[in-house]
């Protein structure tokens, strides 16, 4: 449907539905209908109908705080206050203390009959709050609740009631007493009078439309129960009814009140009734059209809803009747609570046009629907029936889009299963030609590594050797995947010969240990075989058992972090059990009911770990039902598995003719959580110093296979396999380049990019992500993420060395460019600087010759050191940097005299190396913007603190310090360039070889201290 016919649609529904109302309003509306005024209606020359009410609106006398009703007892009182309200409306400014919330009074309204004194008269009261009695000319009639002008003996009971006047009088005086204890009080709708018949011709009528649609609402909600328990189970047909039986309860206990006119109860469980039903209305909205819309992926949201919904609940239950109308408001922010999150679940899930046309018709009559309920027939000529339609409508449309969606779900379900049944017949047939056509070069490169390895006549390094058996490795767990691709089909055509013989179940755990060894490297995990060595055989297919424990074993690996992972065996009823048990992340007990189907893997998002087929576990137990046992499983989520298949033992164990090496097989424990020896490869040599690399992957094989593409000639590499390490690594060693893989467990390539980034820049330290997923959206992430670049998987060690060459050429760029920054700045002599100190010079010169001397020595000093190639280099001795600063001071002394004062507190027998013109510019800054900003000056104190990890460094100054708004700023943007080299080139210099910048605290008046730590490599 195009945006063009459901807009036509919208338009033409709403004039439906409008000239619906309006018809139903011109058949209530009357003309001319006389006002009360100063508390005085005038019928006498009115004629009354007997098919229309008269609205009692107007001008009423009240008199707050008094109970009076007749016209004798307010002639003869005095002191009695009278005032006119205007009704309906609410009466709180009739009272001088309105913090009171107990008040009481008396409306007033006097009806001049004329010649209609013989007519019999009926009052309609709707809503008065929230107890009142009615007096006609001085007669107690009617009322509802105890009013009283005590708070201890006032009963509350507002439900609507008919009062009928007799005939016979010239004037009608209506007395209503009031009271209320807390919210809005005194008579809020209007009071209807009539003839009798028109009185209940108009009550029925209102009843009738009440009835009518809770009887639909009910009907609806159970066919929305009746669907569920029909096999539908969708929990949104269960919210569905019970939205629908509070709209009921809602209709009910609203307008005319029937529930409660029904059922009789105390006022406190009626209010709690009544706000326990708006609050169900609106709650259970939102949960609907999450069930809808289950593609809608924020259950936090929805979560934290039915939390405050449910607080709601619970605070409407205990609390006191009082306490909830006071806070009336204030709980009703549930319904914008509601329509936000309806609105947001609408925007953000994917809706087919079709089907929103209902949604948006049923959403349209409800804001119809309110739109007339504010508007409220400001015009009192027309009759307040209840109007049922729009909500009639509005159930109707949402009922055509659960209907509609049945339908076409229904039929996507034949086309699908049709369509599913054809796709699944061509994957299987995909799948075994392609791994029929992998089999013969796998085959052919584990042929010919076997060779190279067996070849005695040419000797291979032991590095060599190292990297043909990973390949060798790598090859073998292949060729076994590309086994279950085959086999899966081969065992649903029932077309699988086992080959029995006794096979030694001890040799075939410890090959398999073998292969996964390269797995486990980096992981701290422990390989234990609790196997006795006179177990005895079992009869099966060598080949197959093989299959078995490798996929249960790869399992275990592949899901276990950390802890142990042991094979053990028992035997019990002259059955072989064999026992996998892991101290992995374990299963709950829905996973375990599917994790032996074909092509069930668990979920990605909670155990983080991704690839393989899901096909290992199905064909286990198929292998092991062919074999006569059985494969079971016990896990418990966060302790581990434990994975138990059963085997027949051989009727003459003794007597195998197949020689095994028990020694071998029968190891108790294999350790595998040692460090990875790293085997680098050669990438360039146009480095002047080898570029350090962290390479960060959970596999220990592709950890081995980046090792592979650099030569450790040109590059220093760390391998760790999750990003925790990484961030450890990080933290006490300088790297010039980090190498990570996007799908990692725990967390992922791109959250190990962000925490990178939070403290280096995108050119401090470089990110090259290694990612199997190369569309545009996985690749924009990354770079969002802040990845320098990527490298698609299966990686190319001539792409990947050549990106990896470019990054970190342009690091050390940068980082050249930054240290020639720092020493071009520095050589930038401000013009004063040098114009004040040659005037110092020629002074001294007049007056003090050696100090003058002294002076230009330190001077050309201070020029000769600023000017030096060595401030370009990566580190300078500590000596050097600080020579630097004594020039510095020496002449600022000369120049101001006592109004500078240096304090020394350095050991002269520390020495270390640190970045050049790191504590001069402090220094300098100290000076300028510190000491010499006040009048007298103050003292400059230089400290180096050597401690066992760290060396201190810090220059502090006694002059006028920053407030903390100035501090703030400083730090929150960037440092002041305005002094030497500028604040801002240090503290990203000293990010860049340290991790941490400068820190800088300061009080107003007292002075400013700035430090920084560096590592103690002694």
């Amino acid at each position: 449907m195009t945006i063009k016919k459901m807009s036509f649609i919208i338009i033409l529904f709403l004039m439906f539905i409008t000239g619906l109302r309006l018809t139903w309003l011109n058949v209530q509306k009357q003309d001319a209908l006389p006002e009360i005024v100063d508390g005085t209606l005038n019928l006498k020359e009115f004629q009354v109908s007997d098919h229309h009410t008269i609205p009692l609106n107007g001008e009423w006398a009240f008199f707050p705080n008094q109970f009076i009703h007749n016209d004798k007892e307010h002639t003869n009182s005095k002191g009695l206050k009278k005032m006119f309200l205007k009704v309906p409306g609410d009466w709180n400014n009739a009272f001088k203390k309105r913090n009171s919330n107990f008040k009481y009074g008396t409306y007033r309204l006097t009806i001049l009959l004329g010649k209609n004194k013989d007519q019999t008269f009926k009052l309609r009261i709707i809503n008065i709050n929230r107890a009142s009695t009615l007096y006609v000319n001085g007669r107690p009639i009617k009322g509802a609740g105890n009013p009283s002008t005590q708070s201890k003996t006032y009963q509350a009971r507002n439900l609507p009631y008919t009062v009928t006047i007799p005939s016979g009088h010239d004037k009608m005086t209506i007395d209503i007493q009031v009271s209320n204890q807390t919210g809005e009080g005194g008579i809020t709708e209007p009071i209807r009078l009539g003839t009798p018949k028109a009185i209940n011709y108009w009550g029925t009528l209102s009843t009738s439309m009440q009835v009518a649609l809770c009887i639909i609402f009910f009907i609806h909600g159970l066919y929305a129960i009746m669907l569920y328990c029909f096999g539908i189970r969708n929990k949104g047909l269960i919210y569905f009814s019970l939205l629908i039986f509070s709209a009921v309860l809602s209709v009910l206990v609203e307008d005319d009140k029937l529930l409660f006119v029904w059922l009789p109860m105390s006022y406190p469980l009626s209010m709690r009734i009544t706000f326990l039903s708006y609050i169900s209305v609106v709650a259970f909205i939102p949960l609907i059209l999450k069930q809808l819309y289950p593609d809608f992926k924020d259950q936090k949201l929805i979560h934290w809803f039915s939390v405050y919904c449910l607080a709601e609940v619970l605070f409407i239950l205990f609390a006191p009747v009082q306490m909830i109308l006071l806070i009336k408001k204030e709980l009703l922010l549930v319904l914008w609570f509601s329509i936000f999150i309806s609105v947001y679940i609408l925007k953000k899930a994917s809706i087919k046009r079709d089907d929103s046309i209902f949604l948006i018709l049923g959403v349209s009559s409800i804001g119809v629907n309110i739109f007339w309920s504010i508007w409220k027939f400001n015009a009192y000529s027309y009759e307040s029936v209840y109007y049922p339609f729009d909500l009639m409508i509005a159930v109707f449309c949402f009922a055509g889009f659960w209907f509609k969606r049945y339908v076409r779900t229904n039929n996507q379900t034949k086309r699908i299963a049709e369509r599913l049944q054809k796709v699944n017949q061509q994957k299987d047939d995909f799948l075994v030609n392609t791994s029929h056509e992998l089999r013969n070069p796998l085959h052919g490169i584990m042929n010919i590594t076997q060779n190279v390895l067996e070849n005695k006549n040419g000797e291979l390094s032991k590095e060599y050797t190292e990297k043909l058996k990973v390949q060798l490795t790598v090859a073998k767990r292949m060729a076994l995947l590309l086994d279950d691709l085959i086999d899966v089909t081969r065992l649903q055509e029932k077309t699988i010969q086992l080959h029995i013989k006794n096979v030694k179940v001890q040799s075939i755990v410890g090959s398999i240990f073998e292969m996964l060894q390269y797995m486990l490297e980096g992981k701290p995990i422990t390989l234990s075989i609790n196997i006795p060595e006179d177990f005895p055989a079992v009869k099966a297919d060598e080949k197959r058992l093989i299959q078995i424990m490798f996929n249960l074993l790869h399992n275990a690996v592949k899901f276990t972090d950390e802890g142990e992972i042991s094979v053990s065996a028992e035997v019990i009823n002259e059955t072989a059990h064999i026992h996998i048990m892991d101290t992995g992340i374990g299963m709950d007990s829905e996973m375990q009911s599917k994790i032996f189907l074909p092509y069930e893997q668990a979920d990605s998002n909670r155990t983080k770990v991704v690839g393989g087929f899901g096909l290992g576990l199905s064909i286990c137990k198929q292998y092991v039902e062919l074999h006569g046992g059985t494969l079971n499983v016990k896990s418990t989520p966060g302790e581990g598995s434990l994975f138990t298949f059963t085997l027949s033992l051989s009727e003459d164990a003794e007597q195998e003719t197949e020689n095994y090496d028990l020694k071998k097989s029968a190891k108790k424990s294999v350790a595998v959580s040692k460090e990875l020896e790293m085997a680098p490869a050669q990438i360039t040599s146009t480095f002047e110093k080898k570029p350090s690399l962290l390479v960060v992957d959970d596999d220990p094989l592709n950890q081995q296979v980046l090792i592979n593409v650099f030569d450790p000639k040109y590059y220093e590499i760390l391998a760790v396999s999750s990003a925790n390490q990484a961030i450890d690594r990080i933290d006490s060693k300088h790297f010039d380049l980090v190498i990570s893989d996007v799908m990692m467990p725990n967390i992922s390539g791109y959250e190990l990019t962000r925490k990178i980034r939070e403290r280096f820049s995108i050119s401090e330290l470089p990110i090259l992500l290694l990612t199997a997923r190369n569309r545009l959206e996985d690749i924009g992430v990354g770079f969002q993420a802040g990845a320098n670049d990527y490298v698609a998987k299966p990686v190319d060690s001539w792409e990947l060395k050549a990106r990896v060459n470019a990054l970190i050429q342009l690091k050390q760029s940068i980082e050249e460019h930054q240290r020639i920054e720092a020493a071009w700045l520095q050589a930038q002599i401000k013009p004063h600087f040098l114009y004040n100190t040659m005037n110092s010079i020629a002074a001294l010169g007049t007056m003090d010759i050696e100090k003058m001397q002294r002076l230009i020595e330190e001077f050309s000093h201070y020029l000769r050191m600023s000017y030096d190639f060595h401030n370009s280099d990566r580190m300078v001795p500590i000596d050097r940097e600080l020579a630097l600063v004594r020039s510095y001071l020496f002449i600022e002394k000369e120049r101001f005299g006592e109004r500078i004062n240096v304090e020394w507190n350095v050991d002269p027998n520390l020495h270390f190396l640190l970045p050049p013109l790191i504590i001069q510019p402090l220094v300098e800054n100290a000076v300028k913007h510190g000491v010499l900003k006040t009048t007298q000056g103050g003292t400059i104190n230089i400290c180096i603190e050597n401690g066992l990890k760290e060396i201190k460094i810090s220059i502090k100054d006694s002059g006028v310090g920053m407030t903390r708004e100035v501090l703030q700023r400083i730090q929150e943007k960037s440092f002041n360039k305005d002094g030497g080299i500028g604040l801002q080139n240090t503290n990203r210099r000293l990010k860049q070889f340290y991790g941490k910048g400068l820190e800088v605290r300061s009080i107003p008046n007292q002075g400013t201290t700035v430090s920084f730590c560096i590592p103690n490599k002694e």
